[in-house]
């Protein structure tokens, strides 16, 4: 999943991982199918293996990894409306139950709640995964490339990475607008 060596740290490499079951360059989703989701999620360790992913849950899922990817895309480019993007979460997260428990030393953490359906676990688990990632949580960007919108994690120190692949997408967008400068 973390092929450089300044990748995100933990838990946003779940969140990552999650955002990217949808591989646009190649026109793969790996939620598409039941069989697909359960083996994607279980590998990220958000369902266990042998269970199953399917029909409300599966596009449940999918449109929360949707609205996920639009707030990255908010944290990339800084000019879109926040707002929007993150009510566009809410209403993807949907109810979800998550609880708080304090550990010895008084610090509080936050964890999903056992119950529910397996969308809701799946989301309260990134939701966590979000929650427990404090200031890194808006390093997690989508690539501004549309053709890709992958997630990754922005590793520069004055935090400014567009692109996920700076010889890959950032090559193309700065080779497409040289082109069009030369016209």
């Amino acid at each position: 999943m973390w092929e450089d060596p300044k990748s995100a740290p933990d838990p946003l490499s779940v969140v990552q991982g999650y955002v990217n079951t949808a591989h646009r360059m190649h026109g793969t989703d790996e939620l598409r199918t039941a069989v697909g989701a359960s083996i994607a999620l279980a590998a990220l360790g958000l369902v266990d293996p042998g269970e199953h992913v399917e029909g409300a849950d599966r596009r449940r899922l999918i449109e929360f990894r949707e609205a996920l990817r639009g707030l990255l895309l908010v944290h990339t480019d800084g000019r879109s409306d926040v707002a929007a993007a993150a009510a566009e979460l809410d209403r993807g997260a949907g109810p979800v139950s998550v609880r708080v428990r304090f550990s010895p030393d008084g610090r509080p953490t936050v964890e999903p709640a056992p119950a529910g359906t397996i969308a809701g676990r799946v989301i309260a688990l990134v939701i966590v995964a979000i929650a427990n990632s404090h200031d890194d949580w808006k390093r997690l960007k989508a690539c501004t490339n549309d053709a890709c919108r992958w997630a990754f994690f922005d590793a520069s120190r004055n935090r400014s990475g567009r692109w996920c692949d700076m010889n890959v997408c950032g090559a193309r967008h700065k080779m497409r607008a040289y082109r069009e400068r030369r016209r």
